[in-house]
């Protein structure tokens, strides 16, 4: 899915008054009560679930857009979701807890699939389960926490968002808010992307409260918080790995009013140039 460009956001930026210590208390007060009305958590209430092989899938609030998903084993495992012709693969934990998936391949028959690690890269499939969602909107997956945009109540990030939009009152505003206080304040780890690399990345998965903490790393950590932060402020924002040019790359839309625009902070924090974005895969 290509957005608009609402890229630009960032060239525009102008540093902000700073507020009095009094005043500053009050926001993060008010911000973690914001937080609390606002924000929406994956659940598992066991009111449809699907076991096989110990797989065990809960797909009780699969018309919102996620499922949740445990198994526990000794060897290492992956999980490969399947609605028709389209695939999303991720690394599944082997202590047994829940593991939030999002369902952004839309509405449709799910096939839930396991598989184990027998030796080197080689895997076999050890359980799978099928079931038919029906989403009630194609946003919602991209409204709450997966394993890539990863968050919950104690979350510094979603604190951090709920300050930054207190006075906002559209959804416009708060990915401004959200998006300068990204390309002002965060400098690109050129050491880390030089570690990770673009076959790493693959398996790297970002921390969205190191990223704020810190205040570097790269462009999937960028496009990880900004995601989270809009996330919880009621803003379906897509995470998108896939190429600019020629270069492996994280980027995220953002549905404003109904619109999908497509926001590169990575992009401003660089100051660089992009031609042809080619996404790959979205979560």
């Amino acid at each position: 899915m290509h957005g608009k460009n609402g890229g630009t956001l960032g060239k525009e930026y102008r540093k902000p008054s700073y507020r009095s210590a009094c005043a500053a208390i009050l926001l993060v007060v008010a911000a973690c009560i914001t937080v609390a009305y606002s924000l929406l958590l994956p659940e598992a209430p066991g009111t449809s679930v699907h076991k096989k092989s110990g797989l065990v899938v809960d797909a009780s609030n699969s018309d919102q857009g996620y499922i949740m998903v445990r198994r526990q084993s000794k060897k290492t495992q992956k999980l490969r979701i399947t609605q028709g012709d389209r695939t999303m693969s991720y690394d599944l934990n082997s202590d047994g807890d829940y593991e939030v998936f999002p369902l952004q391949l839309g509405s449709g028959k799910y096939k839930i699939e396991v598989f184990e690690k027998v030796s080197g890269n080689k895997y076999t499939s050890a359980a799978s389960v099928s079931f038919k969602v029906a989403i009630e909107d194609s946003a919602l997956p991209f409204l709450y926490p997966n394993q890539y945009v990863n968050y919950d109540i104690d979350t510094l990030a979603i604190v951090k968002a709920a300050e930054l939009c207190a006075d906002a009152t559209t959804e416009k505003q708060k990915v401004e808010a959200i998006y300068r206080f990204i390309a002002s304040g965060m400098f690109y780890d050129y050491a880390f992307a030089m570690q990770v690399g673009s076959g790493n990345i693959k398996t790297y998965i970002p921390n969205v409260d190191d990223t704020l903490t810190k205040k570097a790393g790269v462009c999937f950590d960028f496009s990880a918080l900004m995601a989270c932060m809009l996330r919880s402020q009621g803003v379906a924002t897509q995470l998108v790995i896939g190429y600019a040019d020629k270069m492996y790359h994280a980027w995220n839309y953002v549905r404003v009013d109904g619109t999908w625009y497509q926001y590169d902070v990575t992009n401003a924090i660089c100051q660089g140039s992009v031609k042809q974005y080619t996404p790959e895969r979205v979560y």
